[in-house]
């Protein structure tokens, strides 16, 4: 019960009169000092105030300090007032506040560890499966000679292996003089054997199975002052097997380039040399194909006077390849060489109008060297080959399926690859696989093709091929095909 109000007099001299009870209590009123500016008068009059809330007694000095940790940290006023901010029921949650942001940073961080951890253990994983995928199954292409070893020929006797190679001075990038920096490069024709088909031996310039080429091809050097001399004939893409005549002598076939000032060897061909320099005046001079014959497939090759197919107004022959029929019929495969008078672009052949440069099939007799009717085309370049097929190799499967190897693109460029088409007649029609045999990027291999094949038995074929090596020179890859009906797979190379 409150009791009856009471009056004291003004304080003297600046001082303040204790209240009586205890000024202390902060229940009631405190008086102003008479110094003070007043809008009321100096003598006060006071009650006893109303008792204090449970929340004055709590946290009226600093209402923020007595929120919740949740309210203070994670909460916002409504209303942007001070005395709001003091209440909990003027505050609500904010994705901006202070304790929001610090909790969603290390929720993010906790996250990425988590992700983290768990790539590291995917790549963990990964590198232990590829390590043993490896372990399990080997890469099935094996670099053999890391040296320029280009458009290698396959050939296999008395369980040696040969391979045959164009001339090594012959398409290093960088190197448009195409001049050999060593002796052992002045091979017209590179030979290199193996016992085991997966370690190579190269043989030096006093091993060229062909030290000479036919009267019909430039024979020398084009300087006989260069050292060491580079040769002129351009020997390309060789061929080797075995005749099916009574001498049973050994063929090499070979393109080189032809002698201009050689006599025509028949009408026809006079014919044609008679537009040659018309023909030629801004083009590479062109190759034809010829034969060669020895008693042993690492020669010494004597070469025939004439060539065996040499269609000078088509520009010319390159990359002989050798074939053996089931009835014993010989076969010679080449390619027409059309881009060599393209109208410019990759690999003088992807500017229009494009030539054409088709694989040409030539049935040859019993001796191996003299044409048996007309050649008849089996393959041409379409526009997904860009400037051109070469580079043909034909077997014949225990299916009775033929298996046309080919490349395609342009061998300075990633575009170069390995293809193969498919026959039920040696002539054709051939099914073009579905996709490369090989191509850039497969083993980490650029710009493979130009292979050759031979049985290597039990329906297994042992392949060579080249790939850029270093961006300039084209090396020596070997590996081995599985053929089942009309596909081809690389297989784990054991030795043979």
């Amino acid at each position: 019960m409150a009791s009856a109000p009471r009056s004291f007099p003004p304080s003297g001299a600046g001082q303040s009169t204790p209240l009586s009870p205890d000024t202390s209590n902060s229940a009631y009123a405190h008086p102003q000092s008479p110094h003070q500016h007043q809008t009321e008068e100096p003598t006060t009059t006071w009650q006893p105030m109303a008792e204090p809330s449970h929340a004055q007694h709590e946290g009226a000095p600093a209402a923020t300090t007595n929120l919740s940790f949740y309210k203070r940290h994670f909460t916002k006023p409504i209303i942007n007032s001070p005395e709001k901010q003091q209440h909990e029921s003027d505050r609500s949650f904010s994705l901006r506040s202070r304790g929001f942001f610090i909790a969603a940073s290390i929720m993010v961080l906790m996250l990425l560890g988590v992700i983290g951890a768990a790539v590291g253990v995917t790549l963990s994983r990964s590198a232990r499966h590829r390590h043993e995928s490896t372990a399990k199954h080997p890469s099935p292409i094996h670099l053999a000679l890391e040296v320029n070893f280009p458009d290698p020929a396959l050939y296999l006797h008395d369980k040696t292996w040969y391979a045959y190679a164009t001339n090594n001075a012959a398409g290093i990038l960088g190197d448009p003089a195409n001049a050999p920096p060593h002796e052992d490069k002045v091979s017209n024709i590179q030979l290199a054997t193996s016992n085991d088909f997966v370690n190579w031996t190269l043989l030096d310039s006093t091993h060229d199975p062909l030290p000479t080429v036919g009267a019909w091809a430039i024979q020398d050097y084009e300087n006989s002052t260069t050292h060491p001399p580079v040769p002129r004939a351009n020997v390309w893409a060789p061929s080797v097997t075995k005749q099916q005549s009574d001498d049973g002598k050994y063929i090499m076939y070979y393109a080189a380039t032809r002698n201009r000032l050689s006599h025509p060897d028949t009408e026809s061909e006079s014919r044609q040399l008679a537009i040659e320099p018309a023909l030629l005046p801004h083009h590479p001079v062109p190759h034809c194909i010829g034969a060669a014959t020895a008693s042993s497939p690492q020669g010494p090759f004597q070469p025939l006077p004439t060539p065996i197919a040499c269609p000078i107004s088509e520009s010319g022959a390159i990359d002989a390849a050798a074939f053996t029929d089931k009835d014993s019929t010989p076969y010679l495969l080449y390619k027409v060489d059309g881009n060599n008078i393209g109208n410019g672009g990759e690999c003088g052949n992807t500017v229009q109008p494009r030539v054409n440069t088709p694989i040409m099939l030539q049935k040859l007799q019993a001796n191996g060297t003299s044409p048996d009717g007309t050649p008849v085309p089996i393959l041409d370049r379409t526009a997904a080959d860009g400037p051109l097929v070469e580079a043909p190799e034909l077997i014949r499967s225990r299916d009775g399926i033929y298996f046309l190897f080919f490349s395609s693109g342009c061998t300075r460029n990633p575009s170069y690859d390995l293809q193969y088409a498919t026959a039920d007649n040696i002539t054709g029609p051939y099914t073009r696989a579905s996709a490369p045999l090989l191509q850039t990027g497969d083993w980490g291999l650029h710009a493979p093709g130009s292979a050759g094949v031979f049985s290597a038995g039990k329906g297994q074929w042992n392949l060579v091929f080249h790939a850029r090596v270093g961006g300039k020179i084209r090396a020596m890859f070997v590996g081995r095909l599985e053929l089942k009906g009309r596909k081809a797979k690389f297989v784990a190379l054991e030795h043979a």
